[in-house]
């Protein structure tokens, strides 16, 4: 496999988050970059702008200051060539090809897939007593109690998954993720749980059979995807779900992304209209209703007819 490029240090403004103060610690972006999934050049332009926008990065920087205090996995015992050899071909669609967050290679990275707990522990460190892992588990009470079969849509490391699996104990719950490399580093981070398993898979085509499961959660997903992919993925969730069953929308306020300057997010403007209602009920969903029980996040909650 061709390596990415080197870094280069001649470069005028090489990618980098400084916080817009000169007092402030200095990361060189294109450090992360990943062997297994080389990033394109046009990451590291998109990652460099980004770093130099006028705007201030001050929460990135806090975010990134704590990062080092949060309690994390070991993952240092993966074999990541032998645990990503086990995976097959599949063809990662342009939007999701985008240097998230400024990972070169964004989800398609190692880089990405160990520092995700580490990370959001960090940015949630004030909204709750145990961090991200207290409001995944506050989230996961959303999902009914007498569900049997749940799936997480876009699981990321399946933290959210892992929690909505032990509130239920007697349920099976898949978290669906696209990324070989955030399956690798969650099958670690989460392997006490014993009713939670991972599949890859796209969250706009999952093949799973229709009305098969009894719920479905949607966390941290949608800002990251264009309003084509949100529409889809609610349609697939609509189609997987059996008559009566639940869907579980939740993210970050529309505002939030253009006040995170310095971590790169190609769709943030469409974020700033997106409406959860009107998505849920373009697609076919009823009852919805909201349910804020992880400030900052919001929650809407519908069912597929019965």
């Amino acid at each position: 496999m061709e390596k990415p490029s080197p870094v280069k240090s001649n470069r005028e403004n090489p990618s980098r988050a400084d916080g817009g103060s000169g007092g402030a610690p200095m990361i060189d972006m294109r450090s992360l970059a990943g062997e297994r999934w080389p990033a394109p050049e046009w990451h590291f332009d998109c990652i460099e702008k980004e770093a130099t926008c006028a705007e201030s990065k001050e929460r990135m920087m806090r975010v990134i200051r704590r990062m080092g205090d949060q309690q994390v996995p070991d993952y240092s015992s993966i074999d990541w060539d032998a645990e990503l050899a086990a995976f097959g071909e599949l063809e990662f669609p342009n939007y999701y090809r985008q240097p998230f967050h400024s990972v070169p290679g964004g989800y398609l990275s190692e880089a990405a897939a160990v520092g995700d707990r580490r990370a959001m522990e960090s940015i949630y460190q004030d909204a709750h007593p145990q961090r991200s892992l207290g409001i995944r588990a506050e989230l996961a009470a959303l999902i009914p109690a007498q569900a049997k079969r749940v799936v997480d849509l876009g699981a990321g490391t399946g933290d959210g998954a892992a929690a909505i699996a032990r509130r239920l104990p007697d349920a099976e719950v898949t978290a669906l993720e696209v990324s070989p490399f955030m399956i690798v580093a969650g099958r670690l981070q989460n392997a006490d749980v014993p009713n939670f398993h991972f599949v890859q898979g796209l969250a706009e085509a999952t093949e799973f059979a229709d009305a098969s499961m009894d719920a479905v959660a949607i966390t941290l997903v949608f800002h990251e995807c264009p309003n084509k992919i949100k529409r889809d993925i609610l349609r697939e969730a609509h189609r997987i779900l059996r008559p009566g069953g639940t869907v579980v929308l939740t993210d970050t306020p529309n505002d939030d992304l253009h006040g995170f300057r310095g971590f790169y997010e190609p769709y943030k403007e469409e974020w700033l209209d997106f409406d959860p209602g009107a998505f849920l009920h373009e697609t076919g969903f009823t009852d919805v209703a909201s349910h804020d029980v992880a400030p900052p996040l919001w929650s809407r909650v519908a069912r597929r007819a019965a």
